[in-house]
């Protein structure tokens, strides 16, 4: 497996999905799967910490918005986590979807 290749770890017990590498388009498929079973369909509350991730392009943005908007209707959250100076926290915040430093 190369360093850049996708993988996730969850912790159920503390609802956490932890996501590594290129967010490439197999690894979006395997990502909205893997969110809506870590979240009981988007049921209960997610944090996706995404600092570890090189490379997300729009579709793994759009997955990543879709279950924040599908969480919410279902009165749950999914809250993405992206440090200051990631991949992921420039993204997020040109895309103006909501996100968390830490989880602090």
């Amino acid at each position: 497996m190369s360093a850049d290749q996708f993988s996730c770890d969850v912790d159920e017990s503390r609802g956490l999905l932890t996501l590594h590498g290129e967010l490439d388009e197999p690894a979006t498929v395997e990502l909205r799967d893997t969110i809506r079973k870590a979240s009981s369909d988007l049921t209960s509350t997610l944090s996706i910490d995404l600092a570890d991730v090189t490379f997300m392009p729009s579709p793994a943005i759009g997955v990543l918005a879709t279950a924040q908007a599908a969480a919410r209707r279902n009165g749950a959250d999914v809250v993405l986590v992206a440090p200051e100076g990631t991949i992921a926290q420039r993204l997020l915040t040109i895309c103006a979807l909501d996100h968390v430093g830490s989880l602090d």
